[in-house]
């Protein structure tokens, strides 16, 4: 034991030592940038997110500094976050948080793939979808039976924020610990608040070739993802759609990762996910934040209900991708609404009615 005492004092200075130089040259590379004066517009917002993360991920992976250094490490620290939070400032309506914890994982079992089509609730969608001023499309699925029904459910549709699953799923396959990964942040803020910079970081990081594998593995063969979401869309409308996805194709992804959180191990090579990994992504899904449009189609009418959503919102396109965790039931209900000018409103009466065609209300 003392000969260990005697190994550990001498190894801990070399250690701290180390960490101080690793924090040095995270000054020297990285602090120019994130003391830079950026414009506030789309690619500024996008440097600056940029610039203060490279800062905190390198202050991060230094390491616990020795005693003298520690305060250079706040410093480093805070001028790296406040880059992040101004153009997260300018990329987000108010009221989100970009620090908040996970909630509990939500459902018991993994449940089964679709397998009864269900033609009685197929025709009550389709009552629901007629009512609706536009095109729509839906895809229901109970996974504890595996009763599904959909419609229009194999349209194209702008897909908006929600094919941001795949750099999601991206950004999670990279360590076996995702919570210790440089791109945890990112993650969380696609769940948290459908953040354009994160998703941008982990596709600009990773590479578009990661994202569009990650939508292969959820088995999301009619989604695109090509290119770069423009950050600032909180105070600018996007421009034309090159972005699509089907009601099918969300439905599918969140089945997958629902069975895989719950431990299907078919689902899990499908996913090229491990179970800590699956369970992560449906955490982060499940914390969405019920502020502004985030709040969904289906949210405003489930009461105390847990739901793991993704949502999508453009001046022509709403869009609520979700697992409805309610009593005992688990159930994925995508709801897509399109028309030039479609309101809040309109598309969540939509949602209210598809809800209740599902037997969920």
């Amino acid at each position: 034991m003392r000969r260990l005492a005697i190994v550990l004092v001498l190894l801990l200075p070399s250690a701290a030592s180390a960490s101080d130089g690793a924090l040095l040259h995270a000054q020297k590379d990285y602090l120019p940038a994130a003391e830079a004066r950026y414009a506030n517009t789309p690619e500024g917002a996008q440097a600056r997110y940029e610039a203060g993360r490279n800062l905190v991920e390198a202050v991060l992976a230094a390491g616990p500094v020795s005693a003298g250094r520690r305060a250079l490490r706040a410093d480093l620290l805070a001028r790296g976050q406040a880059q992040v939070a101004r153009a997260e400032g300018l990329d987000r309506g108010a009221g989100f948080r970009s620090a908040a914890s996970l909630a509990p994982l939500p459902g018991a079992n993994a449940g089964v793939a679709p397998r009864r089509p269900d033609a009685g609730l197929a025709r009550r969608l389709a009552a629901a979808a007629a009512k609706a001023n536009g095109a729509v499309g839906i895809w229901v699925h109970e996974l504890d039976s595996g009763r599904y029904a959909g419609y229009q459910a194999d349209s194209r549709f702008a897909a908006a924020s929600t094919v941001k699953i795949g750099a999601l799923v991206a950004g999670l396959r990279v360590s076996p610990r995702p919570e210790r990964s440089r791109w945890w942040y990112d993650v969380r803020q696609i769940g948290f608040w459908s953040s354009n910079l994160a998703a941008n970081r982990i596709a600009g990081g990773l590479g578009y070739g990661a994202v569009w594998d990650g939508l292969r593995r959820l088995g999301m063969t009619s989604s695109t993802y090509p290119g770069p979401y423009r950050a600032t869309t909180a105070w600018r409308p996007p421009g034309a759609h090159t972005r699509v996805t089907t009601a099918q194709d969300l439905g599918r992804a969140l089945y997958r990762l629902h069975a895989g959180a719950h431990g299907d191990a078919r689902v899990l090579r499908l996913l090229g996910l491990t179970r800590r990994q699956a369970v992560a992504a449906l955490r982060v899904l499940a914390s969405a934040q019920p502020i502004g449009d985030n709040v969904g189609l289906l949210q405003p009418w489930l009461g105390g209900a847990t739901v793991a959503q993704k949502n999508g919102w453009l001046s022509d396109t709403r869009t609520t991708a979700a697992i409805v965790y309610k009593g005992n039931r688990a159930t994925i209900v995508v709801v897509e609404a399109f028309r030039p000018g479609i309101t809040y409103g309109e598309a969540r009466t939509l949602g209210r009615d598809v809800l209740a065609a599902a037997g969920l209300l």
